[in-house]
């Protein structure tokens, strides 16, 4: 356990604190920091995984369970609605009263919840799990992260941050492909079950290797005020993202989110700006490196996580693959993230941040444009060579951009930093999945009609398929039974032939979206690597990188 400097009857200053904490990371008894890293990696590993693989199962939870399609979207948007807004939060309380018991208690939580949804036997009692699913997982994951930046000397801090945000993006992206698995040789309730497996093991490692460091935290006041207002200016953001794809931009519930999010947003930048002790410090995005890093995740979630859901769908519903063909067509983009990652880390230490996630960000608009081309006839030969820079691109930004937040912040920060570019790439996905989604939505609206015209649908089902345009853009052309094979085989091709116009407009402006992102890294990341620790209350000079209290610094 180390001893707080300030009890030891000095003030100690960062370099005091960083003193202290690599000399009890050197030894004392201490377990490797590899097995640490294990078990940490274990943990994120189920927690990111159970953000997508959900995916595939959702058409056969909907039959199981009775359920239509817009109450289904909940078993998804529940989890992630609970995690983006409790992120911070607990990477604060970790701060404040040990990372390794918030670790530890969030894998508890996150594998009895995980069984509790597996064996829920209606789609209420499921939704309901997976928020408490969700908000578990936000307690586990700041904390992971906080133990790695506690326990690892700073040299070797990089190479277990990268282990670290790969496992967890890897498990993300893998997630289709693995409930595809699970629900095709066993069932979907396994898709929950299979955490309890990990989250034991995990438990047991960390609890074991994990070391019990005082928070530098642990005294300092706590701001409920700021919890509150971040908490509900999250809850009604990604609510009102969520409302996207089913009401549009402009319905009143919509703006109503929107706007309460502004306004209590606006509230809780004044409190933070105000208070002695803030959740987060408005200062802190006066680091570049944090608020590019950050910018960078949002953009990369966007699109990475936007175009596979609807790759997803594209495979499942136009082409009719399996759940777990579903899975294994997506495959590339998870195996070549894992090239990108190693790259990405390479050009960070020889070049700095600028080059990885400028080059990322291009990669990936580059799979966007290529995708833009897709038609309903297209094989898959034609999808797969787009998936590889959108899987090497994301494999670049992710750890990079992870790596620059974590190690800008303070160290009684780091919680806080987990969960703020965790919240960017939740957030990054939730807006990126509603936008592309809306685009879709909108295109399919205007082009239905004539597609099925075109194809001579029978007046009366045509008119049917019009009034159920929102459900043709998830791919899917609900034909009555009964239907002549004639009409049905026409309806469907319309049906299909518009999801693709709208996918591939959806497409290009997530090209563009991508691009301006990739324009504003190359313009404002820092070139040379980041020096972490630095201090959010210190004054930045102009160029926003100098910490006048430890001097730390990262060239323009």
């Amino acid at each position: 356990m180390v001893q707080d400097p300030k009890q030891a009857g000095h003030s100690a200053g960062p370099a005091d604190s960083a003193a202290a904490t690599a000399g009890d990371r050197s030894g004392n008894g201490l377990r490797s920091p590899w097995i640490v890293l294990t078990a940490v990696a274990l943990g994120t590993m189920m927690e990111a995984l159970d953000g997508t693989v959900v995916a595939v199962a959702n058409p056969v939870i909907a039959v199981d369970l009775d359920t239509d399609l817009s109450t289904l979207q909940w078993v998804t948007n529940g989890y992630m609605l609970a995690v983006a807004c409790v992120l911070i939060t607990a990477g604060k309380l970790g701060d404040r009263y040990g990372h390794k018991r918030f670790f530890l208690v969030g894998m508890a939580a996150f594998s009895a919840t995980s069984v509790m949804a597996g064996l829920a036997d209606d789609i209420g009692m499921l939704i309901f799990w997976r928020v408490l699913q969700g908000i578990s997982g936000a307690v586990l994951a700041p904390s992971g992260l906080a133990v790695l930046k506690a326990t690892f000397p700073k040299d070797r801090l990089k190479v277990a941050i990268g282990v670290w945000s790969a496992v967890g993006a890897l498990a993300m992206a893998a997630g289709p492909f693995i409930g595809g698995v699970m629900v095709d040789l066993l069932n979907w309730r396994w898709v929950f079950f299979v955490n309890l497996v990990v989250g034991v093991a995990a438990f047991a490692l960390g609890a074991w290797a994990i070391p019990a460091i005082r928070p530098e935290g642990a005294g300092r006041s706590f701001d409920l005020p700021g919890v509150v207002l971040l908490t509900a200016a999250l809850f009604a953001l990604v609510w009102g993202i969520i409302q996207v794809p089913e009401h549009g931009w402009g319905a009143g519930r919509t703006l109503g989110s929107f706007a309460a999010a502004l306004v209590l947003g606006t509230l809780f930048v004044l409190r933070e700006r105000t208070t002695a002790e803030a959740l987060l410090p408005p200062s802190l995005f006066r680091l570049r490196a944090i608020s590019i890093g950050t910018t960078a995740l949002l953009v990369g979630g966007f699109a990475a996580f936007g175009a596979t859901f609807y790759l997803a769908l594209y495979l499942q519903q136009v082409h009719g693959f399996e759940p777990m063909q579903a899975g294994l067509g997506l495959l590339p983009f998870t195996v070549l993230f894992g090239v990108g990652a190693p790259t990405g880390a390479v050009l960070n230490q020889r070049f700095g941040p600028r080059v990885p996630l400028s080059l990322g960000l291009s990669l990936i608009a580059v799979a966007l444009l290529g995708l833009s081309w897709m038609t309903g006839d297209s094989s898959y030969h034609a999808m797969w060579p787009f998936l590889a820079p959108l899987g090497v691109g994301m494999g670049m930004v992710a750890p990079t951009a992870i790596e620059m937040i974590v190690n800008s912040a303070p160290s009684q920060l780091t919680g806080v930093a987990s969960g703020l570019q965790q919240t960017a790439l939740m957030l990054g996905g939730v807006l990126g999945t509603a936008a592309l989604g809306s685009m879709i939505s909108a295109r399919v609206s205007a082009v239905l009609p004539q597609e099925l015209a075109d194809a001579d649908v029978p007046e009366p089902l045509a008119a049917s398929l019009e009034q159920m345009s929102k459900v043709v853009s998830q791919g899917v052309v609900p034909v009555p039974q009964g239907t002549p094979a004639s009409a049905a085989r026409a309806a469907a091709d319309a049906g299909h032939a518009a999801f693709m116009e709208g996918f591939q407009l959806a497409m290009l402006g997530g090209t563009a979206f991508v691009l301006a992102g990739a324009l504003l890294v190359l313009l404002l990341a820092p070139r040379a690597e980041t020096v972490a620790d630095a201090d959010p209350d210190a004054t930045p000079t102009s160029d926003g990188e100098r910490d006048t209290a430890t001097g730390a610094e990262t060239a323009s």
